[in-house]
């Protein structure tokens, strides 16, 4: 199965075992030859800045992103423009509050702090996932600062806000669900690109 121009794809792999380096990446070269066709085995992997996966031989306008959860692994691909994928696992956490006034902006721990129970757990792991995915988009991830990008933290709108150094209007941000403890996001910066909405896709391989 292959993207149109207007899709994104999410592929949701199990992993065998939790967190595994070289099965990541046995199951990043199985979604990537998922969309360029051909045998997983021949798709040459590099290390980029920051440690994110590279294609050895770059194919031109193709983005990818990966991130996993337990044995819960998400590859988003496109050819829209460059793409970020974050997915945890909800656990209760002890001082939610104190961590998002500390970690997030002021705005989005005063939503997160007007919840209370599993509405507040979800509020911050939506804020938290959607955090991650615009900063792996970027190519920084978690050395930049948390509180320079503001977003929702409600189920409904997955939206960026503000951001400290980029236009919010440049990108496109989805909720991903792959299972009911699991929180996803993926953010896609649009570039020229003009076709109404992208459609994401979950793919199971």
């Amino acid at each position: 199965m292959h993207e149109t121009a207007r899709d994104v794809e999410v592929w949701q792999i199990e992993l065998r075992e939790p967190g595994d380096r070289d099965e990541r990446r046995a199951a990043l070269r199985l979604a990537l030859a998922r969309r360029l066709g051909g045998d997983p085995s021949e798709i040459r992997l590099i290390s980029g800045p920051h440690g994110k996966p590279a294609l050895a031989d770059p194919v031109d306008g193709l983005h990818f992103s990966l991130s996993s959860s337990g044995r819960c692994c998400l590859i988003a691909v496109t050819t829209i423009g460059p793409i970020g994928v974050d997915v945890e696992r909800v656990v209760p956490r002890k001082y939610l509050e104190r961590i998002a006034a500390r970690r997030f902006a002021p705005e989005e721990a005063a939503a997160i702090a007007d919840r209370r129970g599993e509405s507040a757990l979800r509020a911050f792991y939506n804020c938290w996932t959607r955090k991650e995915a615009y900063l792996k988009a970027t190519g920084t991830g978690l050395t930049a600062p948390l509180d320079g990008v503001v977003v929702s933290v409600d189920d409904e709108r997955p939206a960026i806000l503000a951001l400290r150094d980029d236009d919010p209007g440049a990108w496109f941000l989805a909720a991903v669900a792959p299972a009911r403890d699991l929180i996803g996001a993926v953010a896609v910066r649009l570039g020229d690109y003009r076709a109404g909405e992208p459609a994401v896709r979950l793919l199971t391989a």
